[in-house]
């Protein structure tokens, strides 16, 4: 038992099997999971929408369209005893600026640890959390820039299984940041561009070591959160006499640590697109594809008064299929409000 291998490796080290198991790995699914059921539900889209939440994670440029303070709540429960969800707040600061902060996260619920001789030791519930703070500026009506400080944690939860060894449940990453645009054309028409996992490095590759023991009888091992390139486009209109709008976003993983990286065997190119529609009022139904996982959502609008205002929210939930794996997962709720 001097030597452990198992799960630090199924969770820490991105396999090597092919590109696609190198976006993050645990890391990575923490970002593809998404923020929130509306999102989901038209397939994980909301980079060009500005009234997508919490804005820190999908685009800090949203930010600068805020007009007043704003919340996001989301939970779900997914297949394979994995659990997530995600919180946000936001809103305006002068006439140009917004800021936002949000916090994701996720986690398996019964996980089984596994020691060098095949022998399952227990079980493990491991988690992460990210955290993104992001500030934006309105450049003109119809123009915002912004940028986004984030920093994950993560802990394995496996340390009470090795008496022998003092291992290191918890890591820290460095704070990375990412960029964003967004203009919004017309009524219609949308657009942005979002630069994600930057660092401070001369590179710019968000990476750092991990060191699984304290004594150094665990391998150390590298961590890499790729560079993403996210361009996204939005379109609004009516059908029927009812808002209808589609989205789109092209996704380019680099899984190199370069500044940039000309080898198209360095990248992995995904897509996303979804449809909403207000099928009655203040009711929204919408679909939508995440590469191949396939999504389907409801959404619906409430508004309370209190006194002489009105507190709106949403209600939503997703239905989720990952046709890679052949999961479903039909637990996905979240709400979002706003303060006036």
């Amino acid at each position: 038992m001097k030597r452990i291998i198992f799960l630090c490796s199924l969770l820490v080290i991105c396999a090597h099997a092919d590109k696609k198991a190198m976006l993050g790995s645990f890391d990575g699914f923490v970002e593809r999971m998404g923020a929130s059921a509306h999102e989901l539900g038209r397939g994980n889209t909301g980079s060009a929408d500005t009234a997508a939440q919490p804005g820190a994670y999908w685009n800090p440029a949203l930010l600068s369209f805020r007009t007043q303070l704003a919340y996001n709540l989301h939970a779900e429960r997914r297949d394979l005893d994995r659990a997530g969800g995600s919180l946000g707040i936001e809103g305006r600061v002068g006439k140009r600026m917004g800021v936002g902060l949000a916090m994701l996260y996720r986690g398996d619920m019964d996980f089984d640890v596994v020691n060098e001789d095949d022998k399952t030791l227990g079980t493990a519930s491991p988690y992460f959390t990210m955290i993104y703070l992001g500030f934006a500026y309105r450049l003109s009506r119809r123009d915002g820039i912004g940028i986004s400080f984030s920093m994950s944690y993560d802990n394995l939860g496996i340390s009470n299984y090795y008496d022998d060894i003092s291992l290191i449940d918890g890591y820290q990453s460095p704070v990375n940041f990412n960029l964003g645009w967004v203009r919004q054309w017309s009524d219609k028409w949308s657009t942005s561009v979002v630069i994600r996992n930057l660092s401070f490095s001369k590179n710019l590759s968000a990476t750092w070591t991990r060191n699984p023991s304290a004594d150094n009888s665990v391998i150390s091992t590298e961590g890499l959160r790729p560079k993403v390139l996210q361009i996204g486009l939005g379109y609004r209109d009516s059908l029927f006499g009812k808002p209808i709008s589609a989205w789109m976003e092209a996704l380019d993983y680099q899984v190199a640590d370069t500044l940039l990286a000309f080898d198209p065997d360095r990248h992995v190119w995904t897509g996303r697109v979804g449809f909403e529609y207000e099928a009655i009022p203040k009711g929204t139904i919408s679909i939508g594809m995440n590469d191949l996982n396939f999504s389907f959502g409801l959404g619906y609008r409430f508004h309370i008064r209190i006194g002489k205002k009105q507190w709106p929210f949403d209600v939503s939930y997703a239905l989720l299929y990952e046709s890679e794996a052949n999961l479903w997962n039909p637990l996905s709720f979240g709400v979002r409000g706003w303060i006036p």
